[in-house]
This record gives C-alpha cells, structure tokens and sequence, in this order.
C-alpha cells in the first residue's frame, strides 16, 4: 500500500464476492473507492439523447463517464468497452477509439485552415471527392449523405462512403461527421468499418457522436480549469529539495487504521489495518534485482520512489499488499507495481498490476491467478496530469507549500482502472490556525477524505468517510497494541 492523502477504506470488503476484480481490490486499498457506510455521492451526469442516429442505437450502452479531449474543449461519451488511445503534437491532440469487438474505430481529430471563409459543407465537398476517386478504374461509392446535422448547437455535415477493397480484401466504409468548433477549426469525427459491418458499427459510432459537447464552457470547466491550473503552477515551483523534503528518505513511517471506540479508550477500539511507508530519491535500476555493475544508462537515470507494505484485516479476510512507485526526476516517465494477496474462507487470489508511462503513453498490465493476463492503455489527455509518485506526496507539498484554494489533476485510478479528475482543496481553519485541513476527492464518485497537516507538514491523521482513522504509530506502540488485541502481526 502507499502514502495516500486518502487511505484505504477496507469495510466493503466483509461481503466481497470470490469474483471481485484485483482492480477494485487495489482501489479499495488505495482509498479510491467509497466505504459501503460512506455518504451517498451525486449520479453520473445523464447521457445525451442521441439524435438523427438509426434505429438500432438505441440498445448501445455507453460509458457512465464522458471522455475528455482539453485541446478541443470536448467531452464525447463512448461505447461501454471500448479502447481509446490519445496522441498529442504541441497543441493538436488526437483520439483514437476502437469499438468493442473490434468491429470498427473512430479517431476524432481537429483541422486547422487559415481560409476565415471555409464553411463545413466546402471542408465535406472536398473530402468526399478525394474518396470517390482513385487511381484505379474503382472509385468509392457515397452510400448517404447528411447536410444538416444537428447535435445542439451545432449543426454539421455527415456522410459514409463504400470503398472497394483491393487485391481481393472485402469493402470497407469510411464515414465522417465534421463540425466547427470555431473559427477557422472544425472537428472531425472519422469513421471506418468493413462493409459487412456497416450496420452495428454505425450504431456504436452514432450514438457515441451524438453525445458529443463542443458548447460554451460551464462555470464547472471554469472552475475546474482554474484548479487544474492552479496545481500546475504549484507543481512547477517545486524543486528537487521541496520533493526530499516531503519524502520519509530510506526510513519506515507506520500508520495505523482504526475505529475509535465510543469510551476513547485504545483497546476499545477495532483495528482494521497497517502499513509502513518509505519514500526517497533513488535511481531507477533500483526497481530491479540486477546488480549495479549492470546496470544500464537508463537504470542511472535519478527519480523519486514511493514503496509501501500493508495489511488490511475485515470478518474472514486478509489483504496483503506491496507496491513500489517510482518517477523520473523530470516527471515524463514512471513505472509501478503492486502485488497483492487476498485470503478469504479459504480461497487465495494473488494478483500483479504493472503500470508504466512515458510521455502521454500509458500501459497497465493485471496479472492474476484464477483470469488471463489483461493489458490496457488508459486514456491522458490535455494538462494537468500527475504522477502516482506526485499522488502520494502532493499532500505534504501542499501542506506545507500551498497557499488555501483549489488544486484539481488527474491521475490514474486503479480501482476504475482510467484517468480520474483529483480535487484537493487546502484550507486553514480559524478555529485550528496552526493546522492545515486538505479535503480530497479522487473520483466524481468517491467520498471527501479530510486529511489533517501541521504547519510543517508533517501528517496528524486521516478521517475516511465512514469514520475509520489512519494515524502515524510508532512501530514498537503498534507491536504491543495488536499483541494485547491478539492480531496477527507477521
């Protein structure tokens, strides 16, 4: 486990099904998913009606959350189970989707024009001519066309397009939906299938369109862009000494998880976890076993480390937990690993998520012992992207560094298995001036976790929403404490 701003919260996990996911597990542990006795959260926001799309749309499911493109202030929901991968070169940013069961993929794109008189219908003229001739004696076929497609506000131009397939190869469509976002850009939604696929693949990429959101910023962008912003800007004053600093450097820091007892007393209380935490600067090669002799110029390359071991304890269930984060010094690259052990009446379940990044590109790859070997590619896009490593420090930083204000980033969510928007909020109480209160949200759908700061920032405690504490422990006090209550220790 790690050195989170919101611990783990580990009530749900009495009832937990033998089929429940090493991912969910992981969230659990990591405080990114709410207790069962938490508050309720607000409903994902509804789903766009889908409009001027075929019948057959209306049986897709699309995902409860939106994807985002920042570049071109969009937010599209997708079809439940599809795969998207973002590219980025400077400003332009580019989403690639692939369509469940591979049956077609999208890429939504931007296009630039210094002509301030280009309308839609003169950018969809000149693409369907470039389609419908070939070099070749066989010339693509326009199977329909839309000239007047509307998705409030906007309305825009939609057509597909029959290719024939060469050398043999089946046909294949190629479809387009292209609005303008703003003068002199359009955004262009581009479609392709195989022929024999037209029918659902339109489906899924209708529908999917049809949820699309280029209007005017609400006052939530507002004021979500401002906090992105505002983290940036903090991020970017941080020096190496700032990140030392809120490191433990190669020394064990113990917390313990408890319920406080009504009496107050310590040995009324219920215990439900622990953890030790080791943070310090380092040099890659140390996330190997290889000697140093061997190691390569990239193994040399300085960052920052994050490890944590834990053990969590509910009715007839142990979690086990190590997980080591580590971040280049330059904040572009980072590599994780968390192995877990899950006993449960019985039944063991180990499991091994292994996450790297470099740039925008991100893999992570679940390895558990009773499912085939997954692997994903979550989905970064626009700024305001943080490391794991900066996730499990940022609170100290902004304890101690921050001013009071919002402070919003995305970062990777292992329990939902993407890119989730992260709010910290810093304040400073009147009633406790020499405190600093850091209320945390990971998801849209997890509860506030209050984390509570000296002015050195240094950590007090951490309250979870259903109650339970996490409290730095001195080891010896945590050792005689869980041996007076007869809790395993090893």
């Amino acid at each position: 486990m790690l050195i989170h701003p919101h611990p783990p919260s580990f009530s749900e996990l009495q009832s937990l099904p033998r089929s429940m996911t090493p991912l969910l597990l992981v969230g659990i542990l990591l405080g990114l998913v709410a207790a069962a006795s938490a508050q309720p959260t607000t409903p994902p926001p509804a789903i766009p009606k889908p409009t001027n799309t075929s019948p057959t749309t209306s049986a897709i499911e699309l995902e409860q959350s939106p994807a985002r493109i920042d570049a071109l202030n969009l937010n599209i929901y997708l079809p439940k189970g599809s795969v998207t991968e973002t590219t980025s070169f400077g400003s332009n940013a580019t989403m690639g989707v692939g369509f469940p069961d591979q049956i077609g993929v999208m890429t939504i794109k931007e296009q630039k024009t210094t002509d301030p008189e280009l309308t839609v219908k003169q950018v969809a003229d000149n693409i369907i001519n470039q389609l419908t001739r070939f070099a070749s004696s066989k010339t693509g076929k326009l199977i329909s066309r839309d000239s007047n497609l509307i998705i409030p506000p906007h309305t825009g131009e939609r057509f597909y397009i029959r290719l024939p397939g060469l050398n043999g190869q089946p046909d294949s469509v190629r479809g387009m939906t292209i609005f303008q976002s703003q003068p002199r850009k359009f955004v262009i939604f581009d479609f392709t299938c195989l022929y024999a696929n037209f029918d659902q693949a339109r489906a899924y990429y209708e529908t999917s369109v049809a949820t699309m959101d280029l209007g005017n910023p609400t006052d939530s962008d507002i004021r979500r862009a401002a906090a992105i912003k505002s983290m940036l800007a903090f991020l970017d004053r941080r020096s190496v000494e700032d990140y030392q600093d809120a490191m433990t450097g190669k020394k064990d820091r113990w917390e313990r998880l408890y319920l406080p007892a009504p009496s107050g007393d310590e040995m009324d209380a219920t215990e439900y976890g622990y953890r030790k935490i080791r943070s310090w600067g380092g040099f890659k090669g140390e996330l190997t076993e290889k000697p140093r002799r061997s190691w390569t110029p990239d193994d040399r390359q300085l960052g920052y480390f994050v490890q944590i071991d834990a053990m969590a304890l509910e009715e007839n269930l142990r979690i086990d937990t190590r997980a080591t984060f580590y971040m280049s010094e330059d904040t572009k690259e980072e590599s994780w690993t968390i192995k877990m052990s899950i006993r449960q009446d019985g039944f063991q379940q180990t499991s091994t998520i292994t996450g790297a990044r470099s740039g925008t590109s991100m893999a992570i790859v679940l390895d558990q012992s009773d499912a085939p070997t997954t692997k994903t590619h979550p989905l970064i896009q626009g700024e305001g992207y943080i490391s794991q490593v900066q996730t499990y420090l940022i609170g100290k930083l902004l304890a101690k560094k921050a001013d009071p204000g919002e402070y919003a980033s995305y970062a990777y969510n292992s329990s939902l298995g993407t890119i989730t928007l992260r709010w910290d909020v810093v304040e400073k109480p009147e009633e406790t001036p020499d405190l600093i209160r850091i209320t945390t949200k990971v998801s849209n759908d997890t509860p506030p976790i209050a984390s509570i700061y000296d002015k050195n920032g240094n950590l007090l405690r951490v309250r979870l929403a259903n109650g339970r504490i996490w409290e730095p422990i001195e080891l010896d006090r945590l050792i005689k404490l869980w041996k007076k209550k007869g809790l395993p220790l090893e």
